[in-house]
């Protein structure tokens, strides 16, 4: 190999290398900040549709079931969200005019991917990364929550009310258009639905 061609390669790799880089994501949360934010905004959207007109003036008691381990949370936004509209929620049940049992049966981030471009390759014999080459690439994340709220009587224990299901969703996107141009877009801030 001529010293002009030696060179060359020596160029194009190093171009290769301190021109490219890989970037990871660290979270060292069970959820990312941005999963948090579409599941409390999609939770905060599906309960404004409740209509709690009915529960003015009464003590009620709350129960909250869900299928994922964020029903902790949601229970405890659930209720703070009911004394934000006025309605004393109190924690003895046996002492409670009006039981709520509020469901969850759904309440998740989903993700998706669209990728048009050259993948991540590794080298095999140089051992090193060649990052990915997007002409364009979209990530979604959908956050989602149904909530159904159950009323029941609580001295004779005669079921009152079911409201329809209130759903709630929030959105955020991440495009990557030719490597250079990177935007989200999202719905998460702003009062309300």
């Amino acid at each position: 190999m001529s010293g002009q061609n030696y060179n060359f390669c020596r160029l194009c790799v190093a171009l290769l290398l301190c021109g490219c880089s890989v970037s990871t994501q660290v979270t060292h949360t069970p959820r990312s900040s941005i999963e948090q934010r579409l599941l409390v905004r999609s939770l905060d959207r599906s309960l404004n549709q409740l209509d709690t007109q009915p529960l003015q003036g009464k003590t009620v008691a709350g129960e909250f079931f869900g299928l994922t381990p964020d029903k902790d949370f949601a229970k405890e936004f659930s209720i703070a969200w009911l004394q934000g509209r006025k309605i004393n929620v109190i924690a003895d049940a046996r002492e409670a005019e009006v039981r709520l049992k509020i469901f969850a049966p759904v309440l998740g981030v989903d993700q998706g991917q669209s990728f048009f471009g050259v993948p991540a390759v590794t080298v095999p014999v140089l051992g090193f990364t060649v990052p990915e080459v997007a002409l364009f690439k979209s990530i979604t994340h959908h956050g989602y929550a149904a909530i159904e709220m159950y009323t029941i009587d609580n001295p004779s224990g005669d079921f009152l009310a079911r409201s329809p299901r209130a759903v709630g969703e929030a959105a955020y996107n991440q495009y990557t258009i030719l490597i250079l141009v990177n935007f989200n877009r999202d719905d998460l801030d702003g009062e309300g639905g």
